[in-house]
C-alpha cells in the first residue's frame, strides 16, 4: 500500500496516511473511514486499501463484491499493487468470467511500471502459455527485468534459459551467473542448478567440491534432488577418517565458531578443501548432508 503516496495531493496524502496510522494501531473500523474518504475523491491506493479490508473483512463485513470493485478502480487509477492484486485474482480465477487471459493485461501495466513481481509473473504466463501463446523469448524479457532487480526466482528461471537455448541464445556462462546470483541468496533450486553445472564443467571449470558445496546448501534448503546429487559428486572427494574419540565440526575456519556438528573417531567426512591447517568437510548428520570445517591434526 501507498507506492505513489507521495505524488498525492496534500489531503487526499493525508487521509491515506491517517487511514495506515489508524490500521497500524488495530484500528480498523477508523482506518476504513479514513481510506473511504480519500478512495471515493479518487485516490488509487486508498481505493486498494479499501479493497483489501473488504476481502479480509478488518473494520467492515467482508463481501467479495465490494473488494473487487475498488480493486478494480485502483487498478484503473494506476495502483500497481491493485494491479498485481487484480491478476492474481483473475490467474485463480476467483472472478466469474475472468481468468488467464485477462490477468495479462494488469501484469503487463504493472510490470511496464517496474514492478518485479508483476515481471515475473509475465514470464511465467509466456513461458507456460498460461493465457497466452507460448512465448520463451517474451518470458526471457521479462524474467531478465525482474532478475535485474534482484528477484531471485527470476535469476534461477533465467539461468535455466540461457543453459537450454530457449527464448534466448544458449550460453552456459550467463547460465552459470545466473544460478550463482540467485544461489547466494540461498535459492535452493538455483543452488541446484548451480552444483550441477560445476559436477558437468557446464559453464565454469568441473569442481566436484564446489558441486558438493553447493548440492548441500540446496538440500538443507529443501531441494530432495540435491541429495541425489550429492551422493554422486562426493564420490570424486577425498574421503578421511576422525582420528580422535569425538571431534566438533564448526561452522567457521576457527574454533571461535559456533559447532555445526560431532563426530566421533572412524566416522567418514569428505574433503572439499584445505587451508591454513583446516580442511572444510562434508558429512551426514541425523539433521542431513552437512558442512563444516575441521583442524587437519583430527583427521587421517
Amino acid at each position: 500500500m501507498g507506492a505513489y503516496a507521495a505524488l498525492l495531493s496534500p489531503p487526499i496524502h493525508a487521509d491515506y496516511k491517517k487511514g495506515m496510522e489508524e490500521y497500524k494501531s488495530g484500528n480498523f473500523a477508523s482506518a476504513v473511514h479514513e481510506w473511504r474518504t480519500a478512495a471515493e475523491k479518487g485516490d488509487g491506493e486508498s481505493q486498494f486499501a479499501l479493497g483489501t479490508m473488504f476481502e479480509r473483512g478488518e473494520g467492515v463485513k467482508q463481501d467479495s463484491d465490494k473488494a473487487y470493485k475498488w480493486f478494480r478502480l485502483a487498478a484503473d487509477n494506476d495502483s500497481v499493487d491493485a494491479q498485481v492484486h487484480l491478476a492474481g485474482m483473475f490467474m485463480r480465477e476467483e472472478i466469474d468470467g475472468k481468468g488467464p487471459e485477462d490477468a495479462v493485461e494488469w501484469l503487463q501495466r504493472a510490470a511496464e511500471a517496474e514492478d518485479v513481481s508483476a515481471q515475473f509473473q509475465l514470464g511465467l504466463i509466456y513461458l507456460e502459455g498460461m493465457g497466452v501463446d507460448e512465448d520463451p523469448e517474451l518470458a526471457a524479457r521479462w524474467f531478465s527485468l525482474a532478475a535485474e532487480q534482484g528477484h531471485v526466482r527470476a535469476q534461477n528461471n533465467i539461468g535455466n534459459l540461457y543453459e537450454n537455448g530457449r527464448g534466448v541464445e544458449q550460453s552456459l556462462e550467463r547460465a552459470f551467473e545466473w544460478y550463482e546470483r540467485a544461489a547466494k541468496q540461498n535459492d535452493p533450486f538455483a543452488q541446484n542448478n548451480l552444483g550441477a553445472m560445476y559436477a558437468r564443467g557446464s559453464g565454469v571449470e568441473r569442481n566436484h567440491a564446489w558441486a558438493v558445496f553447493w548440492f548441500v546448501n540446496a538440500a538443507q534448503g529443501g531441494n530432495e534432488l540435491a541429495l541425489e546429487n550429492i551422493n554422486i559428486s562426493r564420490k570424486n572427494l577425498q574421503v578421511k577418517e576422525i582420528a580422535a574419540s569425538r571431534v566438533n565440526i564448526r561452522a567457521g575456519n576457527s574454533t571461535a565458531y559456533e559447532r555445526v556438528g560431532q563426530l566421533v573417531r572412524g566416522s567418514n567426512v569428505y574433503v572439499l578443501g584445505s587451508t591454513e591447517g583446516w580442511s572444510q568437510v562434508h558429512f551426514d548428520s541425523e539433521q542431513g548432508p552437512m558442512l563444516g570445517w575441521v583442524s587437519n591434526t583430527l583427521i587421517e
